[in-house]
């Protein structure tokens, strides 16, 4: 398994236990993420304070990872199911396509919707 591979399985696999912290450790100082949904954020600080926002406004989600592609050395494709449950009980169920480039053993950017 690439390290690219094993950064994005961590990376699902700490989102889906809302750990932050871990996560963190894994996104380089200057990465950067776009979602379609969200919007563009710049440096892992920002990337925390966003995904902090974001958990923080479900009582329950899973990211399902239902394909996983190297389609270039470092460049991951995966396709997921998401599924939570907001603080109000709202359900939410979406399929997406995220995109993960790792540059010198850390995430460097995050594309969600692409």
């Amino acid at each position: 398994m690439s390290l690219a591979l094993k950064l994005s399985e961590e990376y699902f696999v700490y989102s889906n236990q809302s750990n932050l912290t871990s996560i963190a450790k894994l996104l380089s100082i200057d990465s950067t993420y776009y979602s379609a949904s969200l919007g563009f954020f710049i440096g892992k600080e920002n990337i925390i304070a966003m995904q902090t926002d974001f958990h923080s406004q479900y009582k329950k989600l899973f990211w399902g990872v239902d394909k996983v592609t190297e389609i270039k050395p470092n460049v991951i494709e995966i396709e997921f199911s998401f599924k939570g449950t907001s603080l109000d009980g709202l359900c939410s169920n979406r399929q997406g396509r995220e995109h993960i480039l790792v540059i010198d053993g850390l995430i460097q950017h995050i594309a969600v919707g692409l």
